[in-house]
């Protein structure tokens, strides 16, 4: 007897979303950066590992010849806004600030991949103003955060002027993060929050305040 069943029809990949490609293409990008650094991250081996053709770049981006620096003007402006919700989150300022820091362990941001791109990224600084603009915007953008965190408290629990302040935390939160992503062995995220609250209860003297 002759099969009766109609050929099946080949069903196909449902196409994704506009933002959510692009998001994908970033995520390709940071992870290229980490493994092959700025040379090796070309448009064309973006789109080869994202399985894309090339020319759909134009479409997810502004700067398809400029990718790198869209890449790192998009990740600044999302950890903006990841610490500008950690600090909205808790209206006791020093929980707020333990929020805040507590950012930089988080799985997105204490990676590998995100590692290996934002030390591409300092290298790009270095040698090329548009990265160093972006890169200054940032610590511009992150220092106005962590002076308005401050300034709930009262000033007169302030150990040292603001403007002292403020640099010594982005400082100290540079370093406990890197130190942390080079070797978790080596600091992990219990002792870097240790050392923070140590360092906080010297420049905030009064930290439970309202």
């Amino acid at each position: 007897m002759a099969d009766s069943k109609e050929p099946t029809k080949r069903v196909r990949a449902k196409r994704q979303p506009p933002m959510v490609r692009r998001q994908d293409l970033l995520a390709v990008t940071i992870s290229c950066l980490a493994r092959l650094g700025p040379r090796g991250t070309t448009g064309r081996e973006i789109c080869r590992q994202a399985g894309v053709s090339h020319g759909l770049l134009r479409h997810y981006f502004s700067k398809p010849d400029n990718l790198l620096l869209e890449t790192y003007q998009e990740l600044c402006d999302h950890f903006i806004a990841r610490f500008e919700q950690a600090l909205e989150a808790d209206t006791d300022p020093r929980a707020a600030l333990d929020r805040f820091f507590a950012v930089l362990f988080s799985e997105e941001w204490a990676s590998s991949d995100i590692l290996g791109a934002w030390t591409a990224f300092w290298s790009l600084v270095r040698n090329n103003e548009e990265f160093a603009q972006v890169s200054s915007d940032y610590n511009k953008r992150l220092h106005a955060l962590l002076r308005a965190a401050l300034t709930r408290f009262p000033q007169s629990d302030l150990s040292a002027p603001l403007d002292d302040v403020v640099p010594i935390l982005s400082a100290l939160m540079d370093g406990l993060w890197l130190d942390f992503c080079l070797s978790p062995s080596r600091l992990s995220r219990e002792r870097a929050l240790d050392l923070w609250n140590l360092t906080l209860g010297q420049l905030v003297l009064n930290p439970r305040s309202a």
